[in-house]
């Protein structure tokens, strides 16, 4: 009897103790990553439309800023003015980079970018909020710069975060002079550099219901691989796909200036709701905290695979 009782003790005393270690895990760890990139999305969203030149984009810029330096990260602007449909709209990209020490982050290069696009669609007679496209990739990349900095600040120091302003054209579709202004005008500072960063990844409607992403059937190749293998490491490759075309996106310009950028993007063609054509709407009620996390963590383990998992 007396064994039986030290037993069912030790028990109870090992079910304790994991418990602890599991909640330290999911802490340290980040568990809550989904969740926290949601409740970034809802605050997006909160602020309302955020098409280029609004005060909406304003605040979010704001927003994303103040998030990024609570997380110790070096933010900076690059504004720029371009003629459009609409007449001339400043933009206004984002940029953060990350150091533990007194040194000036903006001097040189950093292996990698990671990106989003900050801003959502005018589309006229409509309040257009662009949850998944994009509110979700900028909340995942701020929950992400959060974690690294966190978990795995020398690898928060090989990166550099890009906000890309005026992803969206004034017209239906991206054409060379309509859209991705914001990507055009970033790659202008790596042109012609000896240096440059040697991959970029791009998210784009990361965080919908019943997740389905579909890379880019002309992604680089390493990257591409990467990628699938960090889903597959992750167990949800079963959410993940390649295409047998290309896609029109802020990656382009990057791959242009010799900057391979690969480009984890939604299946777009397949929901009801982007850009409010089939009938749904792209707000909050398409958001999943769970796909948010699949995402990133994928993403994260991909810049394990390229970075090192050094903390």
């Amino acid at each position: 009897m007396k064994q039986r009782v030290v037993l069912v003790l030790i028990a109870a005393i090992v079910i304790a103790v994991a418990g602890v270690v599991g909640w330290r895990l999911r802490s340290s760890t980040g568990g809550d990553l989904g969740q926290n990139a949601y409740q970034h999305t809802a605050a997006i969203l909160a602020i309302g439309p955020r098409p280029p030149g609004s005060q909406g984009l304003a605040k979010v810029r704001a927003y994303v800023k103040g998030e990024l330096e609570k997380s110790g990260w070096s933010v900076k602007e690059q504004t720029f003015k371009r003629p459009t449909l609409k007449g001339e709209v400043e933009f206004v990209n984002v940029r953060a980079r990350y150091s533990k020490k007194n040194t000036d982050v903006w001097n040189g290069s950093r292996e990698g970018l990671l990106c989003a696009h900050i801003d959502s669609k005018d589309i006229p007679g409509i309040e257009f909020l662009g949850a998944d496209d994009a509110a979700s990739a900028c909340a995942a990349i701020v929950e992400i710069a959060r974690h690294l900095s966190v978990e795995k600040p020398e690898q928060a120091e090989k990166l550099e975060l890009v906000f890309f302003d005026g992803e969206e054209g004034f017209s239906d579709t991206i054409t060379t002079v309509d859209g991705l202004f914001g990507s055009r005008e970033y790659v202008s500072l790596w042109r012609g550099q000896a240096q440059k960063p040697r991959f970029g990844i791009l998210l784009d409607m990361i965080g919908h219901n019943n997740l389905k992403i579909t890379l880019p059937g002309d992604s680089p190749v390493f990257l591409k691989d990467h990628v699938l293998a960090a889903a597959e490491e992750e167990n949800v490759r079963k959410h993940f796909s390649v295409s047998d075309y290309s896609i029109t996106d802020d990656h382009v310009p990057l791959n242009q200036v010799g900057i391979p950028t690969i480009d984890v993007i939604g299946d777009f063609s397949n929901f009801n709701w982007w850009h409010n054509k089939g009938g749904g709407k792209d707000d909050l009620s398409v958001i999943s905290a769970d796909s948010l996390d699949k995402s990133i963590r994928v993403t994260i383990r991909t810049l394990d695979r390229l970075l090192g998992k050094g903390g």
